[in-house]
């Protein structure tokens, strides 16, 4: 579950935060492209998922299984809600918004890999 898709996760999602930091400077609300590029990182967080749900099937490691699908169903889960909240909002609280979200998710995806690597990692 650590690896370089992790990282590729992580990255995607802190350039995202500081497009969307450049965005509350600068007085704007997130426009089309950021929510796309949002998107793109939901899909990502989906393959994250996904993957990490089949790695455990298949695994008989010593971990806590329910809260490694507790962090994945967040990862998941909070990009859309993002979106969701901001969906009709026009001012520059809708970038801080989605900054503090970017900002969540490389911690969201840290705990998955902490919880997958198990007792005493």
């Amino acid at each position: 579950m650590t690896g370089l898709f992790a990282s590729v996760v992580i990255v995607a999602s802190l350039l995202m935060a500081g497009w969307s930091v450049i965005l509350l400077l600068i007085n704007r609300p997130p426009g089309r492209l950021l929510l796309i590029g949002a998107g793109a990182l939901e899909v990502l967080l989906l393959v994250l998922a996904i993957g990490g749900i089949v790695q455990m099937a298949a695994s008989d490691r010593d971990f806590a299984r329910l809260e490694f699908v507790g962090y994945l169903a967040a990862c998941v889960a909070i990009v859309p809600a993002a979106v969701w909240w901001i969906r009709d909002e026009k001012s520059r609280a809708a970038a801080g918004v989605l900054t503090v979200v970017f900002l969540v998710v490389p911690v969201l995806v840290v705990r998955v890999q902490q919880v997958w690597a198990g007792p005493g990692a």
